[in-house]
């Protein structure tokens, strides 16, 4: 099978291949979009086990006056018994972890937010997004709905208010649209990115909003979901960052880069 010039074409052959191989990921109903935005902040520049034990911490720190009713025994686990790092999505944990009483957490200085959610890293950063948040969503709304937010002001109003967020980029924003609302975009994180770089789908180093921007207009109707989590999969057990299992991929003979970093491995050994 040889590579295709065309990107798109390209694109669509790499979702058959995934869809092939790991199955046709299906958006299962929305969620609360809040819960999914703060989950999504947290999980920047680290793991989505990470990001889940700083919001865990932070609702055991201030739970919510009325339980939802949600388990957290229903996230994925491994055969230990432990959280699937693989299978693990943060929507997952939206609808199985009972979130913070959000109204207590707003009233936080951003010190004391950041002590609740070290655990997920950039506890300084990621804890200014959130009040800014929080924040906003109150003052649009008059309550810390982000779903009400979205409904008063349409779509593209919310996303270009977000983006005017410190701390809420691109990624942020797509992976609270397309989990909480189900919109058909395929948010583009480390492994999304790195990906499709190496496949020769697009061509933008260090840049992931131009990769969510070129992406976006080749994506077919309705399966930018697929995409987004099989690639998630794939990037996690197959094309992972440091030495990806090339020769079990399913892609390779898509892929230009096969090999090429066991061979610059190699020379810098010799």
């Amino acid at each position: 099978m040889r590579a295709v010039k065309d990107p798109r074409k390209r694109l669509l052959r790499v979702l058959d291949l995934l869809e092939a191989n790991l199955g046709v990921p299906v958006w299962d109903g929305r969620k609360d979009a809040l819960e999914v935005m703060v989950l999504t902040i947290l999980s920047q520049n680290t793991t989505d086990p990470n990001a889940l034990r700083g919001y865990q911490n932070l609702a055991a720190k201030l739970p919510a006056k009325r339980a939802t009713g949600k388990d957290a025994r229903k996230l994925p686990r491994d055969a230990d018994g432990q959280i699937d790092k693989v299978a693990l999505r943060l929507s997952n944990a939206a609808d199985a972890v009972e979130p913070p009483d959000w109204v207590a957490v707003a009233n936080l200085s951003q010190k004391e937010l950041a002590e609740y959610i070290r655990a997920a890293g950039l506890p300084d950063s990621k804890s200014g997004a959130i009040l800014a948040l929080l924040h906003w969503v109150k003052d649009v709304t008059g309550k810390y709905s982000l779903d009400a937010a979205i409904e008063q002001l349409g779509l593209d109003a919310s996303i270009q208010a977000l983006s005017q967020l410190k701390g809420i980029g691109v990624k942020t924003i797509s992976v609270t649209l397309i989990e909480a609302t189900g919109a058909d975009l395929c948010p583009v994180d480390t492994h999304v990115h790195r990906i499709l770089n190496r496949l020769g789908i697009v061509s933008t180093g260090d840049n992931r909003d131009k990769t969510f921007t070129l992406l976006k207009p080749m994506l077919p109707l309705g399966r930018a979901y697929s995409l987004h989590h099989n690639l998630l999969t794939f990037g996690r057990t197959v094309c992972t960052a440091k030495s990806p299992r090339c020769g079990e991929c399913f892609l390779r003979k898509l892929c230009p880069q096969v090999g090429v970093e066991a061979t610059s491995r190699r020379s810098r050994a010799g």
